[in-house]
């Protein structure tokens, strides 16, 4: 058959395509990710051209060597992993993170609750494309050339399962920084895939750390008795728990002298002289860390991760949020950054809050309450707004259903690094005097005074609209200023490095201002669940806080951060459990 003229220029170009195919491949790919970026989804491909680069166009010549030849085969080969970028850009741009292996298995459930038409353009977007390679596979005249040409993809799958250590120390050292804190930043520097292979080599690590511990009998028995303890209260109180990012109590500085007292009247009018000290398990950074001491009771020991959050799939744990779910309560966490930062929605969810709020910025898709509001030449969402918006939802949801007691958790970024303000809404009135000169500081002074202000309001809020409730609001780490030198300058509490941990605790009860002992953040579990039983917890359980950093009592949590981690690591093997007490790694 003759080809009519008009198509003759088509297949030209087509022709000189699959001569090219590997270049026009990779420009595509990096046009791709670099359009998608804009719009919302993971970064570019172009930074990551040390593992990255070289496996896409490895695996790319893979798929050409399954495929006969005809005219189509480079599209053809080009369209599994076309199509795999594309899942990743959308799971990212629907879920605010990054895919693991280990949820891949977990997205047949969420076609259950896509509607028909969502379901119909996915299956033709992915279907119709695997359809065209399944039907231009070549198996039986090539199986010595496609033998050969499969083991570099052998050799580094069985690499990571087999040898995840080895794995682990050669990406370390051979690719650009992984940033703890963000996938998206980890994504950027070292690409989509070559992370995943990465993620999933340190969950195979953890699990082979951790494979041999079991969950203690004796620790089901006793969530078993607290739940049976919460749901015996006839009359649940609510409970409302502040973390503040880089909450720095400038009158702690002994040295240091300002123009004027750091904090709102209203502030030191109703919590003066009534804050504690609780020990973050951090300094400068690392909130992630703080926030799994203080949902979950244990300290953050860093033996499977740098940041315990990272290592979560969504596997339910014995920390706070479940407990009280699981006595009754309903359980919110409301974060004012992004979704991925921390691998929040997945240690959340499996820390146990039904509910969880992100900033409609940053969550497009998400069920929310909130907004940043505006954020220009501060960068953070600002405390006032953020609390704010929190009191007129709790004060709402109250009102509506007060028979269900609620946890209502909070954590906000106002406060952080570089401690910018808009001079517009809040100039500096403020000034350090004396020697001693630190910007950063004197920023960070001038926020907390109108941070303060926002907590009074907000906590007189909180008290009018549910006077018969627990607050706690705990600042999460120091900030970081010019290092532990400015701490120890301006002899902050003590000048000691140790001193550098201590932050600030506020503790009001039932609409009174408490004061604790020194405490660590991995105690404030106790204190909510002893508040939320009406003091059985702590009759039947340690609560000698000061006790705490004996050998004794840091084997024995070191026994409940194994619990913990044992069931936050595997989403398929956990405690899913709790409730069926058998092993938590099988």
């Amino acid at each position: 058959m003759t080809m009519p003229p008009t198509l003759r220029p088509y297949f030209s170009r087509l022709k000189s395509l699959t001569i090219n195919r590997y270049a026009a491949f990779l420009l595509f790919l990096l046009g791709y990710t670099e359009i998608l970026q804009q719009h919302g989804g993971l970064p570019s491909l172009l930074p990551a051209w040390r593992l990255e680069i070289p496996l896409l166009l490895y695996l790319y010549f893979f798929l050409n060597q399954l495929l006969r030849r005809s005219r189509l085969q480079p599209l053809v080969a080009a369209a599994p992993l076309v199509l795999f970028y594309g899942v990743f850009d959308a799971y990212y741009i629907m879920f605010g993170r990054m895919l693991r292996i280990t949820e891949i298995t977990e997205l047949p459930e969420m076609f259950q609750v896509l509607p028909p038409l969502a379901i119909a353009l996915i299956g033709a977007l992915i279907g119709l494309p695997l359809l065209a390679f399944l039907a231009s596979l070549e198996l039986r005249t090539r199986r010595a050339t496609m033998a050969m040409a499969s083991l570099p993809l052998l050799a580094l799958l069985l690499m990571v399962e087999m040898t995840p250590n080895f794995f682990i120390a050669a990406f370390q050292e051979s690719q650009q920084e992984i940033v703890f804190y963000s996938d998206t930043a980890s994504a950027r520097n070292n690409g989509r895939l070559s992370m995943m292979l990465y993620n999933e080599a340190r969950r195979k690590s953890c699990r082979g750390k951790i494979a041999g511990h079991q969950m203690n009998p004796a620790s089901l028995i006793d969530f078993d008795k607290v739940v049976a303890g919460l749901k015996a209260q006839q009359k649940k109180r609510n409970i409302h728990l502040i973390v503040l990012e880089s909450f720095l109590d400038p009158g702690l500085l002994k040295e240091a002298r300002f123009s004027r007292n750091p904090a709102h009247p209203a502030f030191s009018k109703l919590l003066a002289k009534k804050g504690g000290i609780s020990i973050s398990p951090v300094f400068a950074g690392g909130t992630a860390q703080a926030e799994f001491e203080v949902l979950c009771g244990a300290p953050a020991l860093r033996e499977f991760s740098g940041i315990e959050f990272d290592v979560f799939t969504g596997a339910k744990t014995t920390c706070l949020p479940h407990i009280l779910s699981q006595g009754g309560y309903e359980t919110n966490a409301t974060n004012s950054y992004k979704p991925d930062f921390f691998n929040s929605t997945n240690a959340y969810t499996g820390i146990g809050f039904e509910k969880r709020y992100y900033p409609q910025e940053f969550a497009a898709g998400y069920d929310t309450y909130f907004s940043t509001g505006d954020v220009t030449e501060e960068d953070y969402m600002f405390d006032g707004v953020l609390f704010s918006q929190n009191l007129e939802f709790i004060t709402r949801r109250i009102r509506e259903n007060p028979k269900l007691p609620i946890f209502n958790y909070v954590i906000g970024m106002y406060g952080h690094s570089p401690h910018d303000l808009n001079l517009g809404k809040r100039p500096k009135i403020i000034e350090m005097l004396g020697k001693f000169r630190d910007e950063g500081l004197e920023k960070a002074v001038n926020q907390y005074y109108y941070r303060t202000e926002a907590i009074a309001t907000f906590v007189k809020g909180l008290i009018a609209a549910d006077p018969q409730s627990l607050i706690i609001l705990v600042s999460d780490h120091l900030p970081s200023l010019s290092g532990s030198q400015t701490y120890k300058e301006l002899n902050y509490l003590g000048g000691t490095v140790e001193a550098t941990f201590l932050n600030r605790i506020f503790i009001i009860e039932n609409g009174r201002p408490v004061r604790q002992n020194t405490i660590h953040h991995f105690d404030i579990p106790r204190i909510i669940l002893n508040y939320a039983t009406r003091g059985k917890y702590c009759q039947e359980h340690d609560c000698n806080f000061t006790t705490h950093d004996t050998p004794v009592a840091r084997n024995a949590y070191r026994d409940d951060y194994l619990d913990i981690m044992s069931q936050a690591m595997d989403a398929a093997s956990a405690i899913r459990m709790i409730g069926s007490k058998t092993q938590c790694v099988q």
